[in-house]
């Protein structure tokens, strides 16, 4: 049993420990992991699905999946080096000797990856969701892709 509770109230902090000690109770061995801060949202997904869908449509980069593969690897994959040392030792241990084509085949769908491709933006906390959010509007606005109807900016 995977199961998963965002503490951020007292009545949530209640509900978990209730449901740690039921289990407990049940099963005599439980593993419990702790990580701080607020998961991305479904929101985040919406909008990085639209700037992929963008950056698609005013560059050369190919479709909607080859810029998701392309962001990950160029702008995810950096950000969970920097802030996950797990992650950052797997990567450098796995695949950072892999050809620069190999890691981008490997961010999206493939028969050893699965459907969503080597998992980076799903392990985003909400802060590092933002970041990279930033950082793919920044490098592509650089390259003349308009983003600010998807930002809710008004053009200038």
């Amino acid at each position: 049993m995977a199961d998963r509770i965002a503490v951020n109230s007292a009545t949530r902090l209640s509900e978990a420990i209730h449901k740690l000690t039921a289990l407990y109770r049940e099963k005599k061995y439980v593993v419990v992991s702790f990580r701080e801060g607020k998961d991305r949202t479904l929101d985040q997904n919406a909008l990085w699905f639209s700037l992929y869908e963008r950056i698609a449509q005013m560059t050369q980069i190919g479709d909607v999946d080859d810029a998701r593969r392309y962001c990950k690897l160029h702008f995810g994959v950096p950000i969970m080096r920097r802030e996950c040392e797990e992650f950052r030792d797997g990567w450098n241990r796995i695949f950072l000797h892999l050809p620069y084509e190999e890691k981008l085949r490997l961010m999206g769908e493939c028969s050893l990856m699965g459907p969503d491709g080597f998992p980076v933006t799903r392990l985003f906390n909400r802060k590092q969701g933002i970041e990279y959010t930033d950082r793919i509007v920044e490098e592509f606005t650089g390259r003349g892709v308009f983003f600010g109807d998807l930002l809710g900016e008004q053009a200038a």
